[in-house]
């Protein structure tokens, strides 16, 4: 669960070179188990330049976790082959998959902190709002949505962060299709239910229910 390894930066190498560096080992193993040292050696360079750029690991750590934001804030952007609103819900749940199989280690962390660290806390909710968001363009809402369709949607963003988790830690044991089709049925089913209250993205549900 790996994602590949980036060539090491030569010393006094920029601070986002070193950021992807740090990030390669923490999506390959848990926090405790990183030293500044093990970043420092991966890195090449003197443990006191991470210091002065991160003050030690947890900065370098939440660095780390912008860097991953922003990542998946890139996921969102569809590919040129993602015109309906099914290619692109498809797609992104397809993208989101991959990257939590690639980041395990990262993911994993941030998906688990709940409540116990503010700052990760707070990115984490940033990238549940822009999947949020994504949702509400594809159903294409320019206003304020109903309380029962907000929380719906949300709702999603909560099913893809379990459906993930557990999929994770069970070793993966189900294609990424498969869990794709899974998250997307589920999406479906979930719009159909708020459908009434917004009767506007009907036409839409009933694109996506197409082929669900």
């Amino acid at each position: 669960m790996s994602s590949v390894k980036r060539t090491a930066p030569p010393r006094g190498q920029s601070r986002a070179a070193l950021v992807a560096v740090a990030a390669e080992l923490f999506a390959r193993k848990p926090y405790d188990e990183i030293y500044i040292s093990d970043i420092a050696q991966e890195a090449g360079v003197a443990h006191g330049l991470l210091s002065y750029h991160f003050k030690g690991k947890r900065g370098l750590y939440l660095a780390v976790l912008q860097q991953v934001l922003s990542e998946i804030q890139e996921l969102h952007k569809p590919r040129e082959n993602e015109n309906t609103g099914e290619e692109r819900l498809r797609g992104l749940y397809r993208r989101q998959i991959e990257y939590r199989r690639d980041h395990f280690h990262t993911m994993l962390a941030m998906m688990r902190a709940g409540g116990n660290d503010p700052d990760v806390d707070e990115l984490y909710e940033r990238g549940r709002r822009a999947g949020a968001e994504f949702v509400f363009d594809v159903l294409s809402l320019r206003a304020e949505p109903p309380a029962q369709l907000r929380i719906a949607v949300r709702g999603l963003m909560g099913m893809l962060d379990e459906a993930t988790l557990d999929w994770l830690t069970h070793d993966c044991d189900l294609e990424v299709a498969e869990l794709e089709q899974l998250i997307y049925t589920a999406t479906v089913a979930v719009l159909r239910t708020v459908q009434p209250v917004y009767p506007s993205i009907g036409a839409i549900v009933d694109e996506l229910d197409s082929t669900a």
